[in-house]
């Protein structure tokens, strides 16, 4: 799981909550958008994106496969220039957050792939 991130700290509240704002009307777009891009690159694993009410961060990026290290900053780096693009901000990043998932059961690919 990423939480992106500004690289540097907008001078106000007001600028990320615009932001946000402007995220979720757009997410739709935006997810479309990522999804192309990864799928262009050759990553079909599904991401979430969740627009963040407060704190640094604009989004929160999840997966529930296991995507190599590569696959993820590929993605995650594709995710950050979307939303660079779209929102018209500086540039993003991503920082690793713990994540654990409860009454989860067994998952593997086949349970969430469409096949």
């Amino acid at each position: 799981m990423n939480t992106i991130e500004h690289d540097d700290d907008p001078s106000t509240d007001d600028a990320l909550d615009a932001q946000r704002d402007f995220i979720r009307q757009s997410l739709d777009a935006i997810t479309n958008d990522i999804g192309m891009a990864m799928r262009d690159v050759g990553l079909t694993f599904p991401l979430y994106i969740t627009v963040r009410n407060s704190g640094d961060a604009l989004v929160t990026i999840a997966t529930p496969l296991d995507p190599t290290d590569t696959d993820w900053q590929q993605a995650s780096a594709i995710v950050c220039r979307t939303l660079e693009e779209r929102v018209g901000c500086d540039r993003l990043r991503g920082q690793e957050l713990a994540c654990a998932i409860a009454n989860a059961g067994a998952i593997n690919a086949a349970d969430v792939t469409a096949n």
